[in-house]
């Protein structure tokens, strides 16, 4: 079983019931869920963990999570006296709050560049692993949007991933490459899975055509731009979607929408959740955004999947980790073109 702890200040809790850490490329924010007993087995006194602590949540030394302590929620019945205890990364912070930033407004300023003005009154560093691009000409906050929605209304235009780093910042990043060595084996390591296999997002002939702005005498035919084609090998039968593009930025043409709207919805129409034993894989914890091969015939998954999202627990049932995969090309973006000046 890891060794899990919680620490706050100088003190370092453990003596976990039931613990469930969650870490996932769709959500900028890890969380985690403890169940304690409030008299650790390490103190001779007992020590009350207070809402709005700052804390960092380690396991076997591995860092998962930094930020701070959103409920405390104490109990008692005639057996034992425990305390359930949730917080999240510092990033959580950015999903809640408003966006406020000077005047709002940025001009030629790189993604980063902006994500980090938009994060520094939360003490939260901005890092990239990723090229991030030119500079955006013009960017501005919208009336009542949180810092997150303005953040990822950023990262849209460079095509950028923005998830925590574990370590209290938010990590500008893509779909990852990174591969684990370990495969997904059925009837070996996974304990039991289910998937989602879907069809009705995907089509067999995608059709993308642009728009001109039309006036009082022009029709929608004469106002259609070049259009451009993309197919599914895997969708048989007849299926055609039209769709008429937004603007696409940095050089993306209508067939590269094309192809996107036939890579990602083909992606997305196959999500599964498998289970295994422990928290780590052969050489490290199993980490989101990194590539696992997988092999599970009763799921009808065959190939290397990217893993989304892992929920590590420790209760009653044992220590196991619930991973998320799908399709690579799930997480594959397009940048959107920039707001043109007035």
């Amino acid at each position: 079983m890891p060794d899990v702890r919680l620490h706050i200040g100088g003190a370092a809790y453990g003596g976990w019931k039931e613990i469930r850490v969650t870490r996932s490329i769709e959500t900028v924010s890890g969380s985690f869920d403890l169940k304690v007993t409030e008299r650790w087995p390490e103190q001779s006194t007992p020590r009350k963990i207070r809402r709005g602590d700052a804390c960092v949540l380690r396991a076997d030394g591995d860092l998962l999570i930094t930020g701070y302590v959103d409920e405390g929620a104490p109990s008692f019945d005639d057996k034992e006296h425990t305390v359930t205890v949730t917080g999240r990364d510092k990033t959580g912070d950015l999903v809640d709050c408003s966006a406020i930033c000077g005047s709002g407004q940025w001009n030629n300023r790189t993604a980063r560049q902006i994500c980090a003005d938009i994060c520094k009154p939360f003490g939260i560093p901005v890092t990239a692993n990723a090229d991030v691009g030119k500079v955006i000409g013009q960017f501005a906050l919208q009336p009542g949007e949180t810092a997150f929605e303005a953040i990822e209304r950023v990262c849209r235009y460079r095509a950028l991933l923005p998830v925590s780093d574990s370590q209290g910042g938010l990590l500008l990043t893509r779909a990852g490459t990174a591969r684990v060595s370990t495969p997904l084996i059925e009837g070996e390591n996974c304990k039991r899975g289910s998937a989602q296999l879907g069809m009705k997002d995907r089509y067999s002939k995608y059709i993308i055509k642009g728009q001109a702005a039309g006036d009082d005498f022009s029709t929608p035919e004469q106002n259609a731009q070049p259009q451009a084609y993309a197919t599914d090998p895997g969708v048989t039968r007849y299926r055609p979607l039209i769709v008429i593009a937004e603007g696409m930025g940095n050089g993306v043409t209508y067939k590269d929408r094309a192809r996107w709207e036939a890579a990602v919805r083909a992606g997305r129409s196959s999500r599964a959740t498998v289970t295994v034993q422990g928290w780590h894989h052969k050489t490290g914890p199993w980490t989101p955004n990194t590539i696992v091969p997988c092999r599970l015939p009763s799921l009808d998954i065959q190939r290397d999947m990217l893993l989304v999202a892992v929920n590590s627990i420790i209760d009653e049932n044992g220590t196991v980790s619930e991973l998320t995969i799908t399709d690579p090309a799930a997480f594959k973006l397009l940048p959107l073109a920039e707001a043109k000046k007035g």
